[in-house]
């Protein structure tokens, strides 16, 4: 997947210690991000494709393997996609 991904402007986020709450306000729902599901997040603030946040993710954690990297952001991003958390970006 090379979509460029950006959060949905609907979604109000606050990062409590190593982790992130989001209140996405159309379905009145909120969610709680890991610390690596938070990195994704803190990442599609601009628009930016899976494949560079799994280059960034390997940048920043320290073990991270290549192949893992993108397999958990593409994942990530997908279901951050079906839950309305996250848009294309054009």
């Amino acid at each position: 997947m090379n979509t460029l991904c950006r959060q949905n402007s609907s979604v109000e986020s606050a990062a409590l210690e190593q982790e992130t709450i989001l209140f996405h306000s159309p379905t009145n729902r909120f969610y709680v991000l890991n610390s690596t599901s938070s990195f994704i997040w803190s990442r599609i603030k601009e628009p930016a494709t899976p494949n560079q946040i799994a280059e960034d993710l390997g940048r920043n954690f320290q073990g991270v393997i290549a192949d893992d990297a993108s397999r958990d952001v593409e994942n990530t991003i997908q279901e951050m996609l079906a839950l309305g958390l996250a848009e294309a970006a054009q």
